[in-house]
């Protein structure tokens, strides 16, 4: 498991599926939808989370494997 702690929030990173970025002149929001949800509702991150997961996937995409 896989776990990153974003605000409140902790979120394990083996259940995301997909996130989308939305970026609309300032303003930044990141969509999460993970396995296992009944509805496939994403988890929607705020402007302060949505930049601090996004910098923390794109630390973890440039990290060799």
């Amino acid at each position: 498991m896989h776990f990153v702690r974003i605000g409140n929030r902790a979120l394990n990173l083996d259940r995301v599926t997909h996130c989308e970025v939305q970026v609309w002149h300032d303003a930044v929001s990141v969509k999460i939808y993970m396995t296992g949800m009944a509805n496939n509702t994403p988890v929607v991150l705020n402007e302060e989370e949505a930049k601090e997961f996004w910098k923390y996937i794109e630390y973890i995409a440039e990290k060799p494997v």
